[in-house]
């Protein structure tokens, strides 16, 4: 019958991940993407329509955990990359598995749609050569967690005089040299907003009505995601099974307490109290707080309405007179080209449910199982953006693009299309749940289970081995002191790889391991 064909959408790190997870699984794989680059959000981009990092931004999670399975970074590379090593990274992920050959740039995928015989997908292509039309077997929408912007509709925007924009057009911080800016948002995107414009900018504030989580990018002087062992994690994933509530409440207070002994914190700026660390992703800085002290950055209340042309009014009461808005209000995933097929109604309830109450607008659901799969087409489409996760990407969308080839190639099957759809509704009672008390992305998953999950559809054989069964003991017995450094040491993603199983095993995996452990000492022994 021939292989498979299968079309990936998309060419940062998930994109890249999945062709080279498909073609390992003998897929006949090809990648698309609308820039002239790969790479992503890591590879800067003028269009204010793409979203990048600017050439100054430094990755919030250390290069230990933040890479593939089976391509570390380099040695000599430091602990946080820079946007422009990351990019490097990248392009030299693609070279060694010679991916190039199988990835078309400045090809933007317009639609894609059922064929008329409903046996294909069609892609619906524009690029140099104009307009093109192929048909795929499969499809795997690897497009980013960021494509399309978020902007809340306030009060009295239209007479607002100044310079509007989202973080996504924020490209020249230059632009805004001697201005008044007001920066929406408190979160990842804002805090770099707001420190990238201290020194051009007359004047910064941060607008915001939650607190944040929020850490330096070295703790007790080792890189943060160092302070989470696989052991930790198991424990916490135990707990949380048997008593949610209790795990909520001992998680936060562990990481609250890390913030703090991080950070001297004034309960003006009302940062502390934070939202759950297990629904919000945290916010990494080295410098927003001592700008906050010094008074460079300054907290103020979240935005009731634009009096005039200069004016903004705040939820206290207060007026500011800005010369610019930055909104760093998020984005959602984007179904948009996934053309006559509707991802996000909730059968379970006529309304959205509104998961962003704080920033103003409203996200739906999406009934995707496990949040990939759509269960008409379980079998020929596949979505890698919509998820969030509170560690790296990169790790975890190569072991999710390593379930879908594992799926897909028949080694691991998907429960019933009527299972599918009960999970999704409970996915969404949980969702509602978390969203009583508190502002959620829809793309939140339950991090222990889904985990669980994607390593046993992939076939990685990490959760019989470094579990709590026979074959778990049976490990510790035969390799006590590496299973000790498994569970104690650094998590290192290469275990994705170590063991034998349905994905393709890396003979390297347990070298790198040692390797990481092994350059990890410099920052444990300095402590």
């Amino acid at each position: 019958m021939g292989r498979s064909t299968v079309a990936v959408i998309g060419c940062g790190p998930s994109g890249l991940a999945t062709l080279k997870n498909l073609l390992e699984e003998d897929f006949d794989a090809t990648a698309f993407d609308k820039r002239h680059s790969i790479g992503g959000v890591w590879e800067y981009n003028e269009n204010v329509n793409y979203t990048s990092t600017l050439p100054t931004t430094v990755s919030n999670v250390s290069k230990y955990k933040n890479c593939f399975t089976d391509f570390p970074v380099p040695d000599d590379m430091p602990a946080y990359l820079s946007a422009s090593q990351v990019s490097d990274y990248l392009k030299s992920y693609a070279q060694h598995f010679d991916l190039y050959p199988h990835i078309r740039l400045n090809t933007e995928v317009r639609k894609v749609a059922r064929d008329a015989d409903n046996t294909k997908w069609r892609l619906y292509l524009s690029s140099e050569k104009g307009e093109e039309i192929f048909d795929f077997d499969k499809v795997v929408f690897c497009s980013g967690l960021t494509a399309l912007r978020c902007v809340p509709d306030i009060e009295g925007i239209q007479q607002f005089a100044g310079k509007v924009i989202h973080s996504q057009a924020f490209k020249h911080p230059n632009d805004f040299a001697g201005m008044k800016v007001l920066v929406v948002g408190l979160g990842n995107s804002a805090v770099d907003t707001c420190t990238e414009l201290v020194g051009l900018a007359e004047k910064v504030y941060v607008s915001h009505r939650n607190g944040i989580n929020i850490f330096p990018r070295h703790c007790k002087g080792k890189p943060l995601d160092f302070h989470i062992r696989r052991r930790d994690e198991a424990i916490k994933h135990a707990l949380t099974a048997v008593a949610p509530g209790l795990s909520k409440t001992l998680h936060d207070r562990y990481v609250q307490r890390l913030t703090k002994e991080s950070f001297n914190l004034d309960p003006a700026w009302r940062i502390h109290p934070p939202p759950s660390i297990l629904t919000h992703q945290p916010t990494i800085s080295d410098s927003f707080v001592s700008c906050l002290h010094d008074g460079t950055i300054s907290s103020v209340d979240g935005i009731c309405r634009f009096r005039n042309e200069n004016d903004v009014e705040l939820v206290d009461g207060s007026v500011i007179a800005v010369d610019a808005v930055i909104f760093c209000t998020g984005y959602s995933p984007d179904f948009e080209i996934f053309a006559g097929q509707d991802l996000t109604s909730d059968p379970t309830t006529s309304e959205h449910h509104d998961l962003g109450h704080d920033r103003g607008y409203t996200l739906p659901f999406t009934r995707l199982y496990q949040n990939i799969f759509p269960p008409e087409y379980s079998d020929s489409i596949a979505f890698l953006n919509n998820w969030a996760f509170t560690v790296g990407a990169f790790p975890i969308a190569d072991l999710a693009s390593m379930a879908i080839a594992q799926v897909w190639r028949g080694a691991f099957s998907l429960p019933s299309r009527v299972d599918m759809d009960h999970e999704i509704d409970a996915s969404h009672l949980w969702l509602r749940s978390l969203a009583k008390d508190d502002s959620v992305y829809p793309g939140i998953v339950p991090e222990g289970p889904w985990l669980h999950w994607l390593h046993k559809a992939a076939g990685t054989g990490v959760n019989e081995k470094l579990g709590y069964g026979l074959q778990g003991w049976l490990f510790w017995f035969r390799h006590p002191r590496f299973c000790n450094l498994l569970m104690g040491g650094l998590a290192s993603v290469h275990t994705f790889r170590l063991f034998d199983g349905r994905r393709k095993k890396w003979q390297g995996a347990k070298e790198a391991i040692l390797r990481a452990n092994d350059n990890a000492k410099q920052y444990i022994d300095r402590h």
